[in-house]
């Protein structure tokens, strides 16, 4: 997970999104209303607009393309199941809500290969290349 949220509100059109998460070089953005986490808006989803109506961007809000299913978690998730719900809905990133639904942070599937890396790294502690099968998986 990382962290600070961006958010943008849902009323704000993607333009304005896609704005906000240029200037901070991000892929997501929590779309929040009076605080509270609605959705998670990505890099995709203005992709997807954009194909079909490029002038959708100015006219169609953040809160507009969110699914219909909300792609929050607690903090306190596993990995395991993280990874399944990425897995399972086709995801590449999920929402980090506190028990209020407010934004922690943003978990990626990039944050989850930096765990099995962590965890199955061809590192040793002073962080040098340790010669093992490139295709050879952990036991």
């Amino acid at each position: 997970m990382h962290g600070p949220v961006v958010a943008v509100a849902g009323q704000e059109t993607l333009w304005q999104a896609m704005d906000r998460m240029l200037t901070a070089h991000l892929r997501h953005l929590a779309v929040v209303d009076e605080g509270r986490a609605v959705g998670l808006l990505g890099d995709r989803d203005l992709a997807s607009v954009w194909a079909l109506d490029p002038l959708g961007l100015k006219h169609r809000t953040a809160r507009d393309v969110l699914g219909s299913e909300p792609r929050f978690v607690a903090p306190d998730i596993d990995v395991i199941s993280a990874s399944e719900r990425l897995l399972g809905a086709g995801l590449d990133a999920l929402l980090v809500v506190d028990e209020t639904d407010r934004p922690v942070g943003v978990l990626t599937d990039h944050d989850l290969l930096k765990v099995l890396v962590d965890l199955y790294g061809n590192r040793d502690e002073h962080g040098e290349q340790v010669s093992r099968h490139p295709n050879m998986l952990p036991g």
